[in-house]
């Protein structure tokens, strides 16, 4: 038997791979009552290569005490932080094995390596040995034997938890793990209640969304499910539920602790209009979210990858939360500044997110007693007041937008009893309308029957004067016609005769008609002063000019409207010259639609005229002219002309007569 414990002795002494370092040694299975601490038997090397070493490169590396090392890594701003621990255990029994298992404060991916070999897994990331967190590393020892064991952890940098390494039997392990669900009970209750919270004010905005198409509820919808996943996140993570894949869980961890900040600033920017209100600052929160999503960026990257774009010594000043906390700030001081009524529900969630945030990071949390271990376990987990924190703020928030929606029926309500009031005014203005226009109308009816009896009198005094120029006309012609026949010139009456055969068959077809051509009214005019010129022995002369730019086929005027001027100043202001006149007729088209005509004599004028009291022509010219005038007031009337007609007397530079003119503008 002496030979048996010296041979043991031996082995063991011999199978140390690290001068210094103390073996645990156990005889046979132990019946420990709590687990046995071995930081000060450990050996301790923390991986930073850019890419993790692998088992092989880690035993030639040279180890170092635990705890020593643990006082230089315990700030390591590394993406990754890798460690790993070395110890011995020795069995020098020969005939009891040790069944023990390697207790580890939580962490993201264990292994444990024995006598080169792997053995087990475990980690909140690793899938194959989800329960080992709990049970512990499964590390056998046969009697009279002695193994070499390496321990590696790895986790993120926000997940750091400060190592422990303990040594616990089959049994010690299931009681720690049932005392460890145990204990979390409360803290899964909080988790629990504040996820279902997170739910449930998801569902109700979305129902919202529905009910009111608001994009502001877009933005806080998108920031409630953001916050439900991550409190489901840290759920899952604490009490090992495995709900999420490993990438999904990746996913959550890298992106959403910088989204969730970014997703209620876009809200809190729709809710109080800050790009309009306060442009400057709706830029700085633009920075501020830009940065946000770079850091999401690169640690999604990383975490995915291991690939991060600056060196890894500073991936913990990239994604530091120093932008997000700036974020909250800045948004904090213009929802103070903002004018909207709903802003206290946002300051308020704001300060109740801020407040829970950083209250674990004063210390204050450490120093609250507690004498139960479930109170103890809420008090250290830090991911639960920020949990606690997104679901005061995400009610505060959904008490703005309820006020706000209240605030909307409001408006909408004053907009409804203002539209119903302006409806009200519109139709009695309406009705009032519909009364003035029946008036109107039937006022109109009545003046457009008399406007038509009245046209209905003019058109029937137009015909009558009409009617009464004609044999006024055929009068003065015939007197003409005798006076030849008494003369017995009976050349000259037949050529006479023959004019006026011509005159009066245009004379008849004129009278019958409204209006006559222009041509055919000059030509009425030409065979008039002709036969005019034949009775006072050629001392008649005559000129009529018209503009070529005039059409004569296509300008209407009224019939015979010419002739009782010509005849006025023949008889009037020729007739008493020894030697007769001139007349000149000229009509020219000075605007587009007025047509122009001038009849000029170079007579006695109508002062000289009235001295001659000659009886017959003041009996003509006054019959003749009243009917003219009478015709052109009718005209106007009917047709709804201005024609206007002017008597203009010429003089010389001594104020003598020199003869008339009559001026005379027809409309077109």
């Amino acid at each position: 038997m002496r030979a048996v414990y010296i041979l043991s002795f031996l082995f063991i002494l011999f199978s140390l791979p690290v001068k210094g370092q103390d073996t645990i040694v156990l005889n046979g299975q132990p019946k420990w009552v709590k687990p046995l601490d071995i930081a000060g038997q450990v050996l301790f090397y923390e991986d930073r290569a850019d890419e993790p070493l692998s088992f092989s490169e880690i035993k030639k590396q040279r180890f170092i005490a635990f705890t020593k090392a643990y006082r230089e890594t315990e700030y390591s701003s590394r993406p990754l932080i890798i460690q790993w621990f070395k110890f011995v255990i020795c069995n020098p029994s020969l005939s009891d094995t040790l069944d023990l298992r390697v207790g580890l404060s939580p962490h993201c991916f264990t292994r444990l390596y024995v006598d080169n070999r792997l053995k087990a897994l475990s980690g909140a990331y690793e899938v194959k040995g989800k329960l080992a967190l709990r049970q512990g590393l499964a590390a056998i020892v046969l009697p009279g034997s002695t193994i070499i064991c390496y321990v590696r952890t790895e986790d993120r940098k926000a997940q750091f938890v400060p190592p422990e390494i303990k040594l616990q039997t089959p049994y010690l392990s299931l009681k720690g793990g049932y005392e460890g669900f145990n204990g979390d009970r409360y803290l899964f209750s909080m988790l629990s209640i504040l996820c279902g919270c997170l739910l449930f004010i998801s569902i109700f905005a979305i129902y919202q969304y529905y009910l009111y198409r608001d994009a502001a509820f877009i933005w806080y919808v998108s920031y409630t499910i953001a916050s439900f996943l991550m409190g489901l996140f840290w759920l899952d993570i604490r009490m090992q539920l495995m709900l999420f894949t490993p990438f999904i869980r990746d996913l959550i961890f890298s992106v959403f602790t910088f989204l969730i900040p970014v997703l209620y600033a876009l809200f809190i920017g729709k809710m109080l209009s800050l790009p309009t209100h306060f442009q400057k600052g709706w830029l700085i929160i633009n920075i501020l979210i830009g940065i946000a999503i770079f850091q999401m960026l690169a640690e999604f990257v990383q975490v995915r990858t291991g690939w991060f774009i600056f060196n890894k010594n500073y991936y913990g000043t990239v994604t530091s939360v120093w932008p997000t906390v700036m974020l909250n700030l800045v948004l904090l001081v213009l929802t103070a500044k903002s004018k909207e009524p709903v802003k206290w529900f946002l300051f308020g969630g704001l300060m109740s997110l801020l407040l829970l945030w950083f209250l674990p990071f004063t210390g204050i949390t450490y120093k609250i007693p507690s004498h139960s271990r479930e109170l103890f376990m809420i008090i250290i987990f830090i991911p639960a007041f920020f949990l606690l924190g997104l679901t005061i703020e995400a009610i505060c928030f959904s008490f703005a937008l309820s006020y706000r929606a209240k605030l909307v029926l409001i408006e909408r309500n004053r907009m409804q009893a203002s539209y119903a009031l302006q409806l009200e005014n519109a139709l009695t203005k309406k009705t009032n309308e519909l009364q003035l226009q029946s008036s109107i109308s039937e006022a109109q009816k009545i003046k457009q029957v008399r406007t038509e009896f009245e046209q209905k009198i003019a058109e029937t005094e137009m015909t009558a004067l009409r009617a009464q120029m004609n044999p006024h006309f055929i009068f003065n012609c015939l007197n003409s016609i005798k006076l030849y026949t008494l003369e017995n010139d009976s050349q000259t009456a037949s050529e006479y005769l023959t004019i006026f055969s011509q005159l009066i068959r245009l004379v008849l077809e004129n009278s019958q008609s409204e209006k006559v051509t222009l041509q055919k009214e000059l030509e009425t005019l030409r065979l008039y002063i002709k036969l005019e010129a034949m009775r006072f022995k050629n001392k008649v002369q005559y000129d009529i000019n018209v503009d070529p730019a005039i059409d004569q086929q296509f300008t209407d005027v009224p019939p015979l409207l010419l002739q009782p001027y010509v005849e006025n100043a023949i008889w009037h202001g020729l007739m008493h010259k020894k030697d007769g006149g001139n007349i000149k007729i000229d009509v020219t088209l000075p605007l587009e639609h007025l047509l122009h005509i001038e009849i000029t004599d170079n007579g006695v004028g109508r002062e000289l005229a009235a001295a001659y009291k000659s009886k017959s022509a003041t009996r003509q010219k006054s019959f003749g002219l009243k009917m003219t005038s009478e015709r052109i007031d009718i005209i106007n009337q009917l047709y709804k002309m201005e024609a206007d007609v002017r008597i203009t007397d010429l003089k010389d530079a001594m104020n003598k007569a020199i003869g008339t003119k009559v001026t005379i503008q027809i409309p077109i």
